[in-house]
């Protein structure tokens, strides 16, 4: 399949087509990381079966990641992470030297009275998630101390 999408594009079969029964009119939608093919015109059932199939998939996602962050139980490494990116006036940031919109990370000197910031050395953290994401998270349990972890060392968890 990989060679297949990287010489002429990406082949849906027409036996794949009617086993998805999505009829002659199809529309396509496309997203960060997903494409979806659904019917152009859909009856009220046609948007419930699409919606549980969608269910299942943020199911998945969801035990995958409850299985790699495990459960919270108000564990001290959640208590102390901070939900809000560190923010600077653009000027600033540019006598710095540092692109706007650059994820960044502070550190105290132990002496006290110094703190230094600078651009982070990786590409997410916990701050990035949506606050409504963060509400599903924390209703199903899933430990936000794992997860900025594996989203700091952008670890593959699936696939």
């Amino acid at each position: 399949m990989k060679k297949t999408i990287q010489e002429k594009g990406l082949l849906i079969t027409t036996d794949m087509l009617e086993r998805a029964k999505l009829g002659d009119e199809i529309h396509l939608s496309a997203a960060d990381g997903m494409i979806m093919l659904t019917k152009t015109k859909m009856t009220a059932m046609d948007v419930v079966k699409l919606i549980d199939v969608l269910s299942d998939i943020v199911q998945g996602c969801l035990s995958t990641l409850m299985d790699n962050c495990g459960e919270c139980e108000e564990c001290d490494h959640c208590k102390d992470l901070g939900f809000e990116g560190i923010h600077l006036p653009a000027e600033v940031l540019k006598i710095a030297g540092i692109p706007e919109n650059t994820k960044l990370n502070a550190f105290v000197e132990e002496d006290g009275g110094v703190i230094h910031i600078e651009p982070a050395e990786y590409d997410y953290d916990i701050a990035d998630v949506p606050p409504h994401l963060l509400q599903l998270f924390m209703d199903y349990g899933i430990c936000f101390g794992e997860l900025d972890a594996l989203l700091v060392r952008g670890d593959l968890l699936h696939g």
